[in-house]
C-alpha cells in the first residue's frame, strides 16, 4: 500500500511539473491564462464588485489615452497585443508543422531529435508582421529565404521577405497589408533647422507604416523609373523637405531640365542656377560645379576632416531631371562632343562630391549603363516602376529581385511607389514617395526662395539672365 499511495504521489505531480515546464516554454499563453484563473478563484472568493471597479477603471483610463495620444497608444498598447495575439493564437499552432512541410528539419546526431525554427519574438505594427526567428545549427537564413514564396501563401501574407538579425537568426517580414495604395499627401515643411535632419528628409513613408527618410548629404541619389513612375514626387518632395534650409542659405540647388523645363519649371525660384533650354549652358553649368568643388575641396584641406554645412560652405544638390537626355541624345554636330565633356563632369562630381558637400541626384528612364556609365557610383538608388526584371538588378543591384525589389511589378496606378537601395543595407525597402500639386509647388517657391532670388525677376525663360542673378549674389548685393 506504501508503494501504492508513493506511486499516486509521484503521479499526482506530473501535471504541476508540465505546467511549470509549459509556462516557461511559453509563458506568452501560460502567463495571462494563469492571471486570469488568478482573478476567477478571487472573485469567486471575495466576490466580483471589485473586479467590476477594477475594469472600469483600467477601460476608462485606456480609453482616455487612446483618445487624447492614439499614437503611443498603439505602439505601447495596440500593437504590443496584436503581436502577442499573433504569435501565440495565428502563428504558434501552425508553426511546427509548416517547418516540417517546407523542408526547414534538422535531426540531431545523437538523439535524433527533430529540430525546427522556432518563433522567439513577433512584432507588428498597422501593416506588417515581423517574426524574429532562432535558427538551429544547420539552417542558415538563406534556406529560409528560399522557402519565402510557401511561408508567404501559408500565412496569407501579400508580400514576404528577410533580414539578417544577428548570427543563429533572421527576421522574417510579413506584409498583410499595402498602406501605399493611397496618394500620400505632401509631407508638411518642416519648421526648424536641424543640420542633422540633412541625413534623413521625410518625403513619403515605407510599407510598414514608417517615415521614409532621404539622406541628401554624402550622397548621391540615382531615381529611375519609367514614364508615370513618379520621379517628380521624389524630385518635389526632395525640396519641399529643403526648403526652409534653401531660404537660410545652407543648401543651393543648381537644376537642369533637359526637357525644356517641363517638370521643374514651377520651382525655378528655389534654384540658385538653372537652365532648361541651351545645352551647352547646362554642360557648362556641370562643368562649372565640377570647378567649384575642386575649389572648396583645396579650401578645406588641412582646415576639416568631415565637411559640416553653414552659409560659407553650403550644401550644394545638383538635380538632373531625365539624364538620358544629356548623355545620348544632345543634338547638333557638338552633341557627340557634349556629351563627352557631360560624362567627364558627371565623373568628377560623383567621385569627389561626397567630402565638400556636393550632392548629385540625377533620374533616369532607361538604367543601362550606355546611359548611366557612373550607376555604381550612386551609393542611394530608388527602382520606380520598371519595364523588365533585369532593370531591377541593373539600379539596385545584382540579387535585389530576387530579395523582394518586384519594381516590374509595380502597378501603373501607383506612381511615386519603388524600391530604395541605401548604401550598406542589404535588403530593399518599399516606399511611396508624397504627392505634391502645382499650387504647393508655387506656393513653396514663392515663399522658400534662396536670398540670391528675393528681388522681383521676371520668370519668362528668355527674359531671365540667369549669370546676372549669379555675379549679383557674387558681389554680394542680396547679403
Amino acid at each position: 500500500m506504501g508503494k501504492i499511495k508513493e506511486g499516486r504521489k509521484a503521479s499526482g505531480g506530473v501535471p504541476v511539473v508540465r505546467l511549470l515546464a509549459s509556462l516557461l516554454r511559453y509563458p506568452g499563453v501560460m502567463g495571462p491564462l494563469l492571471l486570469a484563473g488568478f482573478g476567477v478563484w478571487w472573485c469567486r472568493s471575495y466576490g466580483w464588485a471589485w473586479a467590476v471597479s477594477t475594469g472600469l477603471v483600467l477601460g476608462t483610463m485606456l480609453g482616455v489615452w487612446r483618445l487624447r495620444r492614439p499614437e503611443s497608444f498603439r505602439r505601447l498598447v495596440g500593437w504590443r497585443v496584436k503581436a502577442w495575439w499573433r504569435r501565440w493564437f495565428v502563428y504558434a499552432p501552425r508553426w511546427w508543422w509548416w517547418m516540417g512541410r517546407f523542408g526547414l528539419s534538422i535531426k540531431t546526431e545523437v538523439r535524433e531529435w527533430i529540430v525546427r525554427p522556432r518563433i522567439i519574438k513577433v512584432r507588428s505594427n498597422a501593416s506588417t508582421d515581423s517574426l524574429l526567428l532562432d535558427l538551429p545549427d544547420g539552417i542558415t537564413p538563406g534556406d529560409v529565404t528560399e522557402c519565402l514564396e510557401r511561408l508567404q501563401h501559408a500565412t496569407r501574407a501579400r508580400r514576404a521577405t528577410t533580414r539578417q538579425a544577428t548570427p543563429g537568426r533572421v527576421w522574417l517580414d510579413l506584409y498583410k497589408r499595402d498602406p501605399l495604395v493611397k496618394t500620400i499627401p505632401a509631407v508638411a515643411i518642416p519648421e526648424n533647422l536641424r543640420v542633422e535632419d540633412l541625413d534623413g528628409l521625410v518625403i513619403g513613408y515605407a510599407e510598414d507604416g514608417t517615415p521614409w527618410r532621404l539622406r541628401v548629404q554624402g550622397t548621391h541619389i540615382l531615381v529611375a523609373g519609367g514614364t508615370g513612375s513618379g520621379k517628380s514626387a521624389i524630385i518635389w518632395s526632395t525640396l519641399r523637405a529643403l526648403a526652409p534650409y534653401i531660404r537660410a542659405g545652407l543648401v543651393q540647388v543648381h537644376a537642369i531640365d533637359p526637357k525644356g523645363g517641363m517638370e521643374l519649371e514651377f520651382g525655378r525660384d528655389l534654384f540658385y542656377r538653372y537652365e532648361a533650354d541651351d545645352y551647352e549652358a547646362m554642360v557648362q553649368l556641370l562643368e562649372a560645379d565640377a570647378d567649384e568643388l575642386d575649389e572648396r575641396a583645396r579650401y578645406l584641406r588641412g582646415r576639416a576632416r568631415k565637411f559640416t554645412v553653414s552659409t560659407q560652405t553650403p550644401l550644394v544638390l545638383i538635380i538632373v531631371d531625365e539624364l538620358m537626355q544629356l548623355t545620348t541624345l544632345l543634338p547638333g554636330p557638338d552633341g557627340r562632343r557634349q556629351m563627352g565633356r557631360v560624362e567627364t563632369a558627371l565623373g568628377r562630381l560623383l567621385s569627389k562630391g561626397r567630402g565638400p558637400g556636393y550632392a548629385v541626384m540625377a533620374t533616369v528612364v532607361e538604367p543601362t549603363k550606355d546611359i548611366v556609365t557612373w550607376r555604381d557610383i550612386f551609393p542611394d538608388r530608388i527602382a520606380l516602376r520598371l519595364g523588365s526584371s533585369s532593370q531591377v538588378d541593373m539600379v539596385l543591384g545584382e540579387g535585389q529581385r530576387d530579395l523582394g525589389a518586384e519594381a516590374d511589378n509595380i502597378a501603373l496606378s501607383l506612381p511615386g511607389v519603388g524600391f530604395v537601395k541605401v548604401e550598406n543595407s542589404p535588403v530593399p525597402i518599399r516606399v511611396r514617395a508624397a504627392y505634391v500639386t502645382d499650387d504647393e509647388i508655387k506656393t513653396m517657391s514663392g515663399n522658400y526662395r534662396p536670398a540670391h532670388n528675393l528681388r522681383p525677376v521676371d520668370t519668362t525663360p528668355d527674359l531671365v539672365d540667369m549669370d546676372e542673378l549669379d555675379h549679383s549674389d557674387e558681389t554680394g548685393e542680396a547679403a
